[in-house]
C-alpha cells in the first residue's frame, strides 16, 4: 500500500514552507522549553526529562491549533528509517556497550543504579522510547524545520540537548559537550530523513535508535529494572 508522505519538504522551497501559519511562534516556543528546563532542575533526571518532553508534545499541538494532521507513509521507507536506525546504533552499543551502560541511568534516571530510584523498565521504556521520539519528531521537524529551516533546526536540537542533560551531565563537562555533539549528528540525520523520507521514517529511525542506543544497554546491565 502506498500513501502520500507527510513531513517531506521534498520539491518545496525553503519560502515556501515559511509561509505556514503556527498558532503560536515556533522560536517562541522553544523559549518556553528552556524556561522549563531551567524551572525542573531540581527534579530528578526521569521526571525532568518526562516533562520536557510532554511539554514539545503540548507545544506541537498549540502549533497546529485548527490544522488537520494525518502521518501518512509509504511502508518501505517506514522499513528503511528502521533499518538505517539499526545500522546506526547496533555498532555503537557493541562498540561503547560499557560505556552506555554506566552513563545512560545517569543521564536518564539520574542515579548509577536505576533499580534503586524507584523507576520501573516499563516506565523508562515508555518515557525513552515510546514518548521522546514522538514528541521531538513533531516539534523539531513537524514545527521547527517547517518554519526555520535544516540548519537552524539542528541548532536548536542541539541547544535542546544542553537542556536537557545539564542537571546530570553539567558536573561532567567532556560528557555534556560528547551528549550535545551526538544530538547535533542525530538532528542532522533526523532532519535529513524528514526532508527525504518524511515524518514516519524519521520517527521509525528514532524509535529504533532510542530502543537499541540507549533503552537495551540499560536494561541489559540492569535486569532488574523489570521487576518493578
Amino acid at each position: 500500500m502506498t500513501k502520500r508522505r507527510v513531513g517531506s519538504t521534498r520539491g518545496k522551497s525553503s519560502s515556501q514552507r515559511q509561509e505556514r501559519q503556527f498558532a503560536l511562534d515556533p522560536l517562541f516556543s522553544c523559549l518556553i522549553v528552556a524556561g522549563m528546563g531551567l524551572g525542573t532542575v531540581a527534579l530528578g533526571a526521569s521526571s525532568r526529562l518526562a516533562i520536557l518532553w510532554t511539554t514539545l508534545l503540548v507545544l506541537w499541538f498549540v502549533q497546529r491549533e485548527g490544522q488537520a494532521f494525518q502521518i501518512e507513509y509509504q511502508f518501505a521507507e517506514v522499513g528503511r528509517g528502521a533499518l538505517i536506525g539499526l545500522a546506526v546504533s547496533v555498532p555503537l552499543v557493541l562498540l561503547a556497550f560499557r560505556a552506555l551502560a554506566t552513563a545512560i541511568p545517569i543521564l536518564f534516571v539520574s542515579v548509577s543504579q536505576p533499580s534503586l530510584s524507584g523507576v520501573g523498565g516499563t516506565t523508562i521504556f515508555v518515557s525513552l522510547v515510546l514518548l521522546a521520539p514522538v514528541a521531538e519528531g513533531l516539534f523539531f521537524h513537524d514545527v521547527l524545520q517547517r518554519h526555520v529551516g535544516f540548519w537552524l533546526t539542528v541548532g536548536l536540537y542541539a541547544a535542546a540537548g544542553l537542556v536537557f542533560f545539564l542537571p546530570t551531565a553539567g558536573q561532567y563537562p567532556v560528557v555534556l559537550i560528547a551528549v550535545v555533539g551526538v544530538w547535533s549528528a542525530l538532528g542532522v540525520m533526523y532532519g535529513y530523513f524528514f526532508e527525504r523520507l518524511g515524518l514516519a521514517a524519521t520517527l521509525a529511525c528514532h524509535f529504533t535508535i532510542n530502543l537499541v542506543l540507549l533503552f537495551v544497554p540499560a536494561v541489559l546491565s540492569h535486569f532488574e529494572l523489570f521487576a518493578q
